[in-house]
């Protein structure tokens, strides 16, 4: 079974970043990316924004987490 897009978010969210949540998953950065992409559209609703030097949770996202992050961890 692979990792499911709540795991990545919640990795992504608690790490700041797609290259360290990708390290600690074992996956490509650009699979990080990929899923949390997914996810975003499913949801119709961005949960980072995103630079070149760094990314921030949005509002929604930091929401998102609350709700996620417990029951990922579980």
């Amino acid at each position: 079974m692979g990792t499911t897009e709540l795991a990545v978010f919640v990795e992504v969210f608690e790490r700041r970043s797609f290259t360290r949540a990708a390290r600690a998953l074992g996956l490509d950065p650009s699979a990080v990316s990929r899923r949390i992409h997914a996810l975003e559209a499913r949801l119709g609703m961005p949960l980072f924004l995103r630079s070149t030097r760094r990314i921030a949770a949005t509002d929604a996202g930091a929401q998102f987490y609350d709700r996620v992050g417990p029951a990922v961890a579980a």
